[in-house]
């Protein structure tokens, strides 16, 4: 592992084709996965699409952290309130990509959250949470693209969750900054250091993580045609 230099590294995990499945530190909130979708969408042409269940879709934190405003006209953010919505919404995504080019990531936040509500009977609810995880699944297969997923809770009940994802990371706060470390125990350690010494992982923080990847990717994906975007 690397602490490398007083500027935020330009490192980030490299998503591969199928489900990642993304445990992040509460402190952490959902900061990490976006900064991994953004990192997507610039080294990428295609769109992309995130899928809330949790109430975790914040657009104006996305829009903060994103180099460009550009960046956001290829991500397209969906919001599922109860169960059922939540279930639809996977499925349209699913028939939606049927007829398009592929995406370059999906994002799901929260997989697990409205199947765990008590207003939906439990055999009922774990039946169309194994279908929420089918869906993300086939996406993944069907496209050939990283599919992002979170979870609320690692227990018995989100276990079909687990067992569908080809890859897992985890984001850690640690005194040294974020680490994301994989399965093998494999980790990278983002380093951004202040004046006084202390780590940051503050959202200036992984803008300028964010903004580093821009030049990496020379930022060819600033000036990429747009795709239909919105908010449900």
């Amino acid at each position: 592992m690397s602490t490398r230099s007083d500027r935020p590294t330009a490192d980030l995990p490299e998503l591969s084709s199928g489900v990642t499945l993304v445990d992040v530190d509460d402190d952490l909130g959902v900061t990490p996965v976006q900064a991994l979708l953004l990192d997507r969408v610039l080294g990428s042409d295609g769109p992309a699409f995130w899928v809330d269940g949790a109430n975790r879709a914040n657009t104006t934190r996305l829009r903060e952290l994103a180099p460009a405003d550009r960046v956001l006209d290829r991500v397209e953010v969906a919001r599922g309130f109860t169960a059922h919505q939540h279930t639809a919404l996977l499925d349209r995504l699913a028939g939606r990509l049927a007829a398009r080019a592929s995406p370059s990531v999906v994002l799901a936040t929260g997989l697990d959250a409205r199947y765990r509500a008590a207003d939906v009977d439990r055999e009922l609810a774990g039946d169309m949470f194994v279908r929420a995880v089918a869906a993300v699944a086939r996406v993944a297969r069907v496209h050939d693209a990283p599919v992002l997923v979170t979870r609320c809770r690692d227990d018995a009940f989100s276990r079909p969750l687990r067992r569908a994802a080809a890859t897992r990371l985890t984001c850690r706060a640690t005194p040294f900054g974020p680490r994301f470390e994989d399965a093998a125990g494999e980790a990278e350690t983002l380093v951004y250091r202040g004046a006084d010494g202390w780590t940051q992982t503050t959202l200036a923080y992984w803008r300028e993580v964010l903004e580093h990847r821009a030049r990496m990717h020379d930022s060819a994906a600033l000036g990429r045609p747009a795709a239909a975007t919105g908010v449900r």
